[in-house]
């Protein structure tokens, strides 16, 4: 298996491993996955940076959420908007202007880490919406008005935006190349990326059904913004399936 492959086979399972609030890194500047045997792949400054703050903010939210401090809850998650909005940033700006090409006998090496090509790099900002998304959701059962007020800004805010970030990695796909050698060892694309949203919102909707079924202390007001979040990330999941087909075995 190539090395870009195995990388982008890591960040989604570290996407998988993201239904719990924070992403795997080791501070700032840190991978976003490993595997025993398996290079590390390490997100450009220019996104993990922020993607980091955002998991910091998540935690303090918790921690905000639990004491019912309607002030701090409103103030982190504006931390998280501004951080998690300047890692997509980052991240159109790697897609746009990737890092020369890697040579061959260097992309055969096992020295060390690499950095994460554009697309697997851009698809970490997707886990950070994702750990936003499902943080918040979990959150929902036995928070109260004002808290509950600032944590649905946060969680539509998180959902609109990654509505947005899909269309925009959408216009910056390139044509197809009809002569692209495909295969194992094929470069990862936003298209081989992309479909891996299936699992995020999958674990979003499995979350949000079970706090239907048996939350003990779900308000009107926090059923009424699950069902909402639920039918928004449906229909993202329609829109990601669209644009990039599931591909179907033989």
């Amino acid at each position: 298996m190539s090395r870009t492959i195995r990388l982008v086979a890591l960040a989604a399972a570290a996407s998988l491993a993201g239904a719990a609030p924070a992403a795997a890194s080791a501070g700032d500047g840190g991978p976003v996955a490993h595997a025993s045997g398996d290079p590390v792949a390490v997100i450009p400054s220019l996104i993990q940076t922020r993607i980091t703050r955002v998991d910091n903010a998540i935690g303090r939210l918790t921690d905000y959420v639990d004491d019912g401090d309607a002030a701090g809850v409103d103030r982190t998650g504006k931390v998280i908007r501004r951080q998690l909005a300047a890692a997509m940033r980052g991240a159109v700006y790697y897609v746009k202007n990737p890092p020369p090409p890697v040579a061959e006998d260097a992309q055969e090496s096992d020295d060390g880490p690499v950095v994460a090509d554009p697309p697997t790099a851009a698809f970490a900002v997707f886990e950070s919406f994702h750990s936003v998304a499902a943080t918040v959701g979990q959150l929902v059962d036995g928070a109260r008005v004002p808290v509950l007020d600032s944590m649905s800004s946060t969680l539509f805010w998180a959902l609109d935006s990654r509505d947005k970030a899909i269309a925009q990695l959408h216009a910056l796909e390139p044509p197809v190349d009809p002569e692209a050698e495909g295969g194992e060892d094929a470069a990862a694309t936003i298209a081989t990326v992309m479909p891996g949203l299936n699992a995020h919102i999958d674990d979003e909707a499995q979350q949000i059904r079970g706090l239907q079924a048996d939350a003990t202390d779900l308000t009107a007001g926090g059923a009424r913004m699950l069902q909402l979040a639920l039918a928004q990330s449906l229909l993202t999941q329609t829109t990601v399936n669209t644009i990039w087909p599931p591909v179907i075995d033989d």
